[in-house]
């Protein structure tokens, strides 16, 4: 999939004046919204619950969604499936939660086989190996352009593959810096005054450390590759980017916050990241939404957008848009769609923005004077317009573990950006070539 060729077709089916310049549209001034209003839609999103609801001629129409929600993403969705359950016995809807680490061998095997679900909700980057294995299907003519224009178009951009939608975007997800207002009164704005920051609040015998982010994850490290001009994958080529000079550049940045500036440990993981911030070891982290209900209440914190990096240009994370794709083998298209069509309405997504804390993907809910005002809501929404969606490409998938490699034996080790990046490209197309040979 070329990023060209799925401008193209976004536009084409959310018209040009909703991208502006590859951004969303400021929101027309909303009339405040009574609270009571706002609260009843979010306990009743399905405008269809108003009616008494009719038995059913014959068996129900029975659809299974697999999901990877825990906690209150969990308990916002089976919300919303409880109230559509009760008001339409025609229609059921089963949800499975999958442990995340688990959900896309499951589906791999599964639906291949017939006994996989009608709706999965994934993350996008697995749309163009999962299509090219044939276990989902796009939306087809369904995806009209009013259905599209209820999200952020940044959102849809990433579920277009090979000129056709597949899915509608349910949340967003990107990294953003968190501080621990305790110990910093003022957030940086550039990576020099975090780094000068971070040093004051380091004190590695005593397992202090200024920074916390797993450096040698390219999903973190993603967020200083793109300041750099950096890519994992050339959208425009369709080719492997590894071992552009950028790229270079932005590990040896990486490598500094290790080796130079002693701010950022080895070794961290999400475990040991959270903790050390509840325990106030570490005043600054590169994290994520995910990261929100980990953090302990008595720890006051804040979020701001990523910090500019040392060249004077944005650290630009991934973006994630969390989607309900269609399952290549569902029985019940259209019920599913119609299933889609609910979970992923205005009225249901405020409810899982209120009860399920997630950054909906709605644009409507944006134009709330309440959610717009919110500060963490709104460093996530200012976030998603300086971020780069993860490639959707099957072939994409083969960069990962050899860039990882590359970034442990520089950040870690004693290799050279340059050689690192080089070997871990060769690799990665070594990869992709035996690939299309099977």
């Amino acid at each position: 999939m070329k990023t060209k060729l799925a401008l193209v077709a976004v536009i084409a089916l959310l018209g040009a004046c909703a991208f502006g310049c590859g951004k969303s549209q400021p929101a027309k001034a909303p009339d405040k919204p009574a609270p009571e209003k706002e609260q009843a839609a979010a306990e009743a999103p399905d405008k269809a619950a108003e009616k008494p609801a009719a038995k059913p001629a014959g068996p129900p129409k029975k659809i299974l969604l697999w999901h990877a929600y825990r906690d209150k993403e969990r308990e916002a969705l089976d919300a919303l499936l409880a109230t559509w359950n009760s008001k339409h016995p025609e229609l059921q809807v089963t949800a499975l939660a999958v442990p995340f680490d688990a959900l896309v061998d499951k589906v791999q095997v599964a639906v291949p086989r017939g006994n996989g679900p009608d709706l999965i909700i994934f993350a996008h980057d697995k749309i163009g190996t999962w299509s090219r294995d044939k276990l989902i299907q796009p939306l087809g003519d369904w995806a009209t352009k009013e259905r599209l224009r209820r999200f952020l178009p940044q959102t849809v951009m990433p579920l277009v593959f090979e000129r056709a939608v597949y899915g509608l975007p349910v949340a967003f997800k990107s990294l953003v810096l968190f501080y621990n207002k305790a110990l910093i009164e003022t957030p940086p704005t550039t990576m020099a005054e975090l780094v000068e920051a971070a040093r004051k609040h380091t004190d590695a015998k005593a397992g202090k450390f200024g920074l916390g982010y797993d450096a040698a994850d390219l999903y973190q490290h993603a967020a200083l590759l793109h300041a750099y001009g950096g890519r994992v994958w050339d959208d425009a080529a369709g080719t492997l980017a590894i071992d552009s000079p950028g790229a270079v550049e932005a590990l040896a940045a990486a490598r500094d916050l290790h080796k130079k500036d002693g701010i950022v440990p080895k070794g961290l993981t999400g475990f040991v990241i959270t903790a050390m911030f509840n325990d106030g070891k570490v005043p600054f982290v590169f994290n994520g939404p995910w990261f929100v209900p980990e953090i302990d209440p008595k720890v006051k914190w804040g979020v701001t957008v990523m910090p500019k990096a040392a060249n004077g240009k944005p650290m630009t994370p991934y973006l994630g848009s969390e989607a309900l794709l269609l399952s290549a083998k569902t029985k019940e298209r259209d019920a599913a769609l119609t299933i889609i069509d609910y979970l992923t309405s205005d009225e249901a997504a405020l409810a899982r923005l209120q009860k399920g804390s997630q950054l909906v993907a709605n644009q409507k809910i944006y134009e709330n004077p309440r959610w717009a005002a919110d500060p963490t809501v709104k460093v996530f929404r200012a976030q998603a317009e300086v971020s780069v969606p993860m490639p959707n490409a099957a072939e994409a998938n083969v960069a990962w573990q050899p860039y990882g490699s590359a970034l442990r034996k520089v950040i870690f080790g004693d290799a050279d950006p340059a050689k690192a990046l080089k070997a871990a490209a060769a690799e990665a197309q070594s990869a992709l070539d035996k690939r299309g040979k099977q």
